[in-house]
């Protein structure tokens, strides 16, 4: 008789259930398998909350739309840096405890390890492997310092530090074949693909409410390394004075330098009265303030760091059936073409940028109608229960 999948966990350090992008992509996928009869939890090895930054409604575990998830013990970590440093040790530790009490209750049979850091990779690796679970590297980007530093590759000791690891994993989920050549290619483990993935019953049943004026929207944490916002500002500024009745919103919180940047760009381009910068909001009103706007922006730059990764913003714009413009990276082509679900223009180019603003701007009706299609190829290729199938697929045949 043939073994069937009964329980995964995902380990990670983004916040749980209330975060950012990965955070929305773990609920996604974990949800759809959930739907197909399997238990799934999600491990949160340190606190993700900030003490000053008010207390989260959900506390250190529970259950969210089905999953079950455990921090250890606290949210909120410490506002002393020499706690934080001494207690990670502590919590990871508990979580370590905690995958043990949760495997001995019922067996888990897949740990995904969603984090790149190579000491959390080794310790939960390994602990898998006493526990006799099988561990699942999942990733949608490439590590440090290509990540945060932007470089073009990372040092050869990290190189072996993470072929030493890798090789001890059952196999790989990422988010783009160029993430697979660089993790895998001496490896040659099975992987899967998941490029984007979105849960389209957040926009179910959400209509466009009347607006006092026109607004195009960014979503997303404004990150200038990955998101350089900048971009789209100067462009907007080209067309700004020809379109007096729409604005440009900003939804998302930078770091301070990045914020500082962002400003003084905004007061260079003499756009003080048109373009916002609102801040975070709570995942909850994503679905209607993007379903609000006239038009759905995205830029990034041409980086190795955005060669590797692929926005989950794409499928939320998609859902919402707003017409929507990104740049032309990574491997956006391969999934979506330039008219036809989205718009997309080169990247780092401001003028090109404000040209197909301008363009969308004065033909409407043409991009409501690539919007409109935008949401039924998304439904069918990228909708949550679509995705989370096809993973559920594979992990199966890896029992």
């Amino acid at each position: 008789m043939d073994k069937k999948l009964s329980r995964i966990a995902v380990l990670c350090t983004f916040p749980f259930p209330e975060g950012l992008a990965a955070t929305v992509r773990i609920i996604s996928y974990l949800k759809g398998i959930k739907a197909l009869g399997v238990d799934t939890d999600v491990f949160i090895y340190r606190p993700t909350d900030l003490q000053n930054k008010g207390k989260s409604k959900y506390g250190p575990s529970g259950i969210y739309q089905g999953i079950n998830y455990f921090y250890p013990r606290t949210r909120t970590y410490s506002k002393y840096k020499i706690l934080r440093g001494l207690g990670r040790y502590y919590y990871w530790g508990v979580t370590c405890y905690n995958i043990w009490r949760e495997n001995k209750i019922k067996k888990i049979d897949f740990l995904l390890i969603s984090n790149d850091f190579l000491d959390i990779l080794f310790i939960f690796t390994y602990w898998a492997k006493l526990l006799k679970i099988k561990t699942i590297f999942i990733a949608d980007e490439y590590p440090q310092p290509i990540r945060v530093y932007l470089k073009q590759d990372i040092p050869q000791w990290k190189k072996c530090f993470y072929h030493f690891i890798l090789k001890r994993q059952d196999s790989f989920i990422f988010m783009t074949e160029n993430i697979n050549t660089f993790y895998n290619f001496s490896l040659q483990k099975p992987y899967h693909i998941l490029p984007t993935i979105t849960d389209t019953s957040r926009f179910e049943g959400i209509l466009k409410q009347p607006q006092a004026k026109k607004y195009i929207c960014y979503m997303g944490n404004m990150e200038l390394s990955k998101d350089n916002v900048d971009n789209i500002i100067r462009a907007f500024s080209f067309v700004a004075d020809k379109y007096p009745d729409i604005d440009f919103y900003l939804y998302g919180a930078p770091s301070e330098k990045d914020l500082s940047f962002i400003q003084k760009v905004i007061v260079d381009c003499h756009m003080k009265k048109r373009v916002f910068i609102k801040g975070r909001v709570d995942s909850s009103e994503v679905p209607q303030i993007l379903k609000n706007a006239y038009l759905l922006v995205s830029s990034q730059p041409n980086t190795r760091r955005a060669e590797g990764g692929f926005p989950t913003k794409l499928g939320e714009y998609m859902a919402t059936g707003v017409p929507a413009l990104l740049t032309d990276v990574g491997e956006i082509k391969k999934y979506v073409q330039d008219g036809v679900q989205v718009y997309i223009v080169k990247p780092e180019d401001p003028e090109a940028y404000a040209q197909k603003l301008d363009y969308l701007f004065s033909h409407y009706e043409e991009a409501l109608k690539v919007a409109r299609y935008a949401q039924v190829y998304l439904h069918d290729n990228f909708d949550y229960g679509v995705v989370s199938k096809k993973m559920y697929d594979f992990l199966s045949n890896r029992l």
